[in-house]
């Protein structure tokens, strides 16, 4: 480890590990398909559609709403597929690209606040540090907030009967909730990298206080 590590306090560690954690937690929800989910019953045994994610879409046997074509889809595949053309105005409505949009500029100051990290650990001067560290959990809180826009978007109107079909049988699955834990950990990670960032400017502070008495001894 780099000798950052070994010399930072308890609440800057917990705000670097929270932060390594939070980037897998928004790896997995960002590329997994299972915000929204069918779950069979008597009624519906074999839903045509099972499960859908921000990038992909999982099928068995779904055909349009109108019937006007005779295709069919299944398995689990990229939303964006010219193949889904001829659905696209169903499986991203616009409810579910601003979801989409909100959510990927989260994933990306997520990305900003581990390049952040990365520089405090390994090539910032000690001079800009507090500054690093003010600015990482400034991003990092942006994100939350950005997290929290896609989510609440999503919980609104991800299970309700204007999107998928069968809407009954849909709920907000596993990496719904999996982002909802990231965007709430994006919080307190930037809390702690901004309550760090005061800490070690009180201790400049102090210092520049002290020095001037020493000079004069």
């Amino acid at each position: 480890m780099v000798p950052e590590w070994f010399e930072a306090s308890r609440t800057l560690k917990g705000a670097i590990t929270l932060t390594g954690v939070i980037f897998v937690i928004f790896n997995v929800s960002f590329f997994s398909p299972y915000w929204l989910q069918s779950f069979p019953d008597e009624r519906l045994p074999n839903p045509k559609f099972t499960n859908l994610g921000l990038w992909h879409v999982c099928m068995n046997g779904y055909f349009d709403m109108r019937h006007q074509y005779e295709t069919r889809f299944y398995g689990c595949k990229h939303i964006r597929l010219e193949e889904y053309e001829i659905i696209q105005d169903e499986i991203q409505k616009p409810f579910f690209v601003a979801t989409q949009f909100f959510y990927t500029l989260s994933f990306i100051a997520i990305l900003v606040a581990i390049i952040l990290v990365m520089m405090y650990l390994l090539c910032v001067d000690e001079y800009y540090r507090v500054s690093v560290l003010k600015w990482t959990g400034i991003d990092l809180i942006v994100a939350g907030l950005l997290a929290s826009i896609a989510l609440i978007i999503f919980g609104a109107l991800g299970d309700n009967r204007d999107f998928m079909p069968d809407w009954e049988n849909n709920y907000l699955s596993w990496s719904f909730g999996l982002a909802f834990v990231g965007a709430v950990a994006d919080f307190v990670a930037g809390v702690l990298f901004i309550v760090e960032a005061r800490i070690m400017t009180r201790k400049e502070i102090a210092r520049e206080r002290q020095f001037p008495m020493e000079q004069r001894v």
